[in-house]
């Protein structure tokens, strides 16, 4: 079976070898030292797991292992996307279809998230503009009340 290393991986992945690195330790991707010296070593079948889980760096592993790329980076209302570009090269490699859409519906998730937080920021914002505008009627309030009196001394 195929191995890795990690310098093999951070090439493939278009990333930082201690990228690689903290993925190891933080267990998202398996791997084994053979040697203090030789370093970490990663077996195909592992590093085939990590990219089904991680479809953004599937598709920079599967640009490094068909030798074409098969994904393209375009521009959408001012958002750069990436859009497949030949599904025949992509049956060839390891990620499916059902990994991109997967990858794509988190982005969705994240866009959703963001929206939901940020129209929260409006609502509070909006409060706080009342409770402002509440605060002016209240100071508007007694400076006529203090208008008035000061009409009754005179």
């Amino acid at each position: 079976m195929k191995t890795y290393n990690v310098k093999e991986i951070a090439e493939m992945l278009n990333t930082n070898p201690e990228t690689v690195r903290r993925w190891i330790r933080d267990k998202k991707l398996d791997a084994t030292i053979e040697s203090k010296k030789g370093g970490h070593i990663v077996y195909e079948s592992a590093l085939q797991t990590f990219l089904r889980s991680s479809p953004k760096y599937a598709a920079s592993a599967k640009a490094s292992l068909a030798g074409a790329a098969v994904l393209s980076t375009v521009m959408v209302g001012g958002l750069i996307a990436q859009k497949l570009i030949d599904t025949e090269q992509l049956k060839k490699v390891c990620i499916s279809n059902e990994d991109v859409i997967h990858y794509f519906q988190g982005e969705i998730q994240k866009c959703l998230d963001a929206i939901k937080a940020k129209e929260d920021t409006v609502q509070q914002i909006q409060k706080q503009i009342e409770t402002d505008r509440l605060q002016i009627a209240e100071f508007q309030k007694l400076i006529e009340n203090l208008s008035v009196k000061k009409e009754e001394m005179e």
